[in-house]
């Protein structure tokens, strides 16, 4: 199976480059990652080589809660307010015909969920996490999820209020919470909603995170191939699968996780 992922990038890289400008404001990469529903946007130059990333991580880590007049807010406060001054350099990269085995290791090397794939040393598209899972769906793999997810997860109650998710999000140091009730996953709180909740009102924090959170989740048993999960992330167009067992929450499944999957020998 290791063979399969020797296939060149360049055949599951995803060729339409959403970048930004090293002067790009924050609000305007925060809401280009929102419009294009992806996690990272390279920061190119006026020659158009890549000299940063910025991620809703990054963004998040800078954001703060300020109480206090009439209304409350999670807000990017400057220094920084420009792309150049939050990105993340040297980027991570590899080329186009470098082989998806090494573009997963990368990723698995450095935690992020996406690459920049680069055509004589110039930036021609990224490979990500959700291009890992077409390959895992193409290639049949039979994999149970149970031995890839990632546990204990983090949850959160869903009568918790918004601030107290805000909180837990940025202490964990995770990409989302999943929402439970009683134990079962009702939702997920991920950083896209936590920057969307920068111009709540004061009174709108003590409210429970339920009001707030995301329904874009689904639910498989531990005992699904991996392929087939992949299949239902791709046609639900979702980030993560919860992945339970006996009707209880044993595990969360991301694309991250599916992209391990091309490191592994014994697969």
């Amino acid at each position: 199976m290791a063979a399969l992922w020797e296939t060149p990038v360049r055949e599951y890289m995803s060729n339409a480059l959403v970048s930004v400008r090293p002067a790009t404001p924050l609000d305007e990469v925060q809401q280009l990652l929102e419009d294009r529903d992806v996690s990272a946007v390279p920061v190119l130059d006026d020659d158009g080589v890549a000299v940063g990333i910025v991620s809703t991580t990054d963004l998040l880590g800078v954001a703060k809660l300020e109480v206090g007049a009439p209304r409350a807010r999670l807000r990017v406060v400057p220094p920084p307010q420009r792309a150049d001054s939050l990105m993340k350099s040297p980027v991570v990269s590899v080329d186009e015909g470098a082989p998806l085995r090494e573009a997963a290791a990368k990723m698995i090397e450095h935690r992020i969920h996406r690459v920049l794939v680069t055509r004589k040393g110039k930036p021609a598209g990224v490979v990500s996490a959700r291009d890992a899972m077409r390959a895992v769906l193409f290639h049949h793999v039979e994999l149970p999820i149970e031995r890839i997810m990632t546990a204990p997860v983090e949850t959160i109650d869903l009568g918790e209020p918004i601030r107290a998710a805000v909180e837990q999000l940025a202490d964990a140091n995770v990409r989302g919470l999943v929402v439970v009730d009683d134990g079962w996953p009702i939702g997920v709180f991920t950083h896209t909603e936590a920057l969307r909740c920068r111009s709540l009102p004061t009174d709108m924090l003590k409210t429970p995170v339920e009001e707030v959170m995301s329904y874009e989740m689904f639910c498989l048993d531990k005992s699904t191939p991996a392929y087939r999960a992949a299949g239902h992330a791709i046609q639900m167009r979702v980030r993560r699968i919860l992945v339970v067992s006996e009707r209880r929450l044993c595990g969360i499944l991301s694309g991250f996780d599916l992209v391990r999957v091309m490191t592994m020998d014994d697969v």
